[in-house]
């Protein structure tokens, strides 16, 4: 009986440290984006988003060469992209009054948007077109180096500089830090945020083997919890601090380094007896609703950020019609993920 009590502190002890850990990150990143010349949208959507994927990162390699099991990286990397985007919806309901106040560099997002779709569309093709085992490549999907390919594209278009306009003062007990200690700084807290997630990969697993949950509920109750707390905790911090270029560069560059996270998966899957990007109802729903969340975001970006917005009912009730759209997009798939909707994918695929 003591195991369970124990588990669950042991757990929110960690998740504890997660959070405190992210949070000093994107502290460190909004530093970054005062002191340097380098750009909010890089910052977050490269060098955060990549620390921040870190938990999916090695959960999806730990499922591929010790688990051997494929289903739990594409679920983990199409949910992980799933519930950014619903974290992108709900904070941009409470902050737009003031992202529309702000200096939203909306071109650079939207660019990342361009790039997420098109790495969307590989995934499609991956699993609709070679599939069947990969009667030609073996166990890996020539669609990830196409995949690889795009992300590169989007790492060269992410603009690396920016012009930096006059802000008000802040007071932060960091202002005398040099760029050189604030780089090793995130560094430590980076390898930090590094341990802490693999520690609270295992402490859920102890949590869903001393509670004798479901595997899959437990995962996604809490393993799916663990590798999104970065990306949430880091994100509300830097809204917070009003640095909505770095926050949601951080969201999207998240859901796209989670692609290059499936294709190293991919490459590492060949002990797996099936190819990664298989399809069943799971994966094709995360597909799809993944996509119309997509799209949503885009509607989102381009309603945003306009001169008559704030005055405009119009346009405020678009920017909460796409909020529910997403929201709505991942209650959904919860809902249906549980249901047999009799779809004939996954007996092809795994046959």
């Amino acid at each position: 009986m003591w195991q369970q009590p124990v588990s669950i502190l042991a757990y929110l002890l960690v998740a504890a440290v997660v959070v405190f850990l992210s949070i000093f990150l994107s502290i460190f990143v909004d530093l970054l984006d005062k002191k340097t010349n380098v750009s909010g949208a890089f910052l977050g959507s490269i060098l955060l988003a990549a620390t921040t994927s870190l938990p999916e990162l090695f959960t999806s390699l730990t499922a591929s060469l010790l688990v051997n099991n494929n289903a739990l990286v594409y679920g983990d990397i199409l949910g992980s992209n799933l519930f950014n985007v619903t974290l992108f919806a709900i904070i941009y309901l409470f902050f737009f009054k003031k992202l529309a106040q702000s200096k939203f560099k909306k071109s650079q997002h939207m660019w990342t948007m361009l790039f997420i779709g098109i790495m969307y569309v590989g995934t499609y093709i991956a699993s609709f077109v070679f599939d069947f085992n990969h009667i030609l490549w073996g166990w890996f999907n020539p669609m990830s180096i196409f995949i690889v390919a795009v992300y590169a594209l989007y790492v060269i278009k992410t603009p690396t500089e920016e012009e930096k306009e006059e802000e008000e003062e802040s007071h932060s007990r960091f202002d005398n830090l040099t760029v050189k200690q604030i780089i090793i700084l995130f560094i430590i807290f980076a390898i930090g945020l590094i341990g802490a997630s693999i520690g609270m990969t295992y402490l859920a697993d102890w949590v869903c083997n001393v509670f004798n949950m479901n595997a899959t509920f437990g995962g996604a109750l809490f393993l799916g919890v663990a590798t999104s707390l970065p990306e949430m905790t880091a994100t509300i911090t830097l809204c917070k601090k009003k640095n909505f270029n770095a926050a949601y560069g951080n969201i999207l560059g998240s859901c796209c380094f989670n692609f290059i996270i499936l294709t190293l998966a991919d490459l590492l899957s060949f002990k797996c007896p099936y190819t990664l990007y298989y399809l069943d109802q799971n994966a094709f729903l995360l597909m799809v609703l993944g996509s119309l969340s997509m799209i949503a975001v885009l509607v989102s970006l381009l309603v945003s950020n306009s001169k008559k917005f704030q005055d405009n009912f119009p346009n405020r009730f678009a920017i909460y019609a796409v909020g529910i759209i997403v929201i709505g997009s991942y209650i959904a798939y919860l809902i249906l993920s549980n249901i047999d909707l009799g779809l004939p994918f996954a007996p092809f695929m795994r046959g």
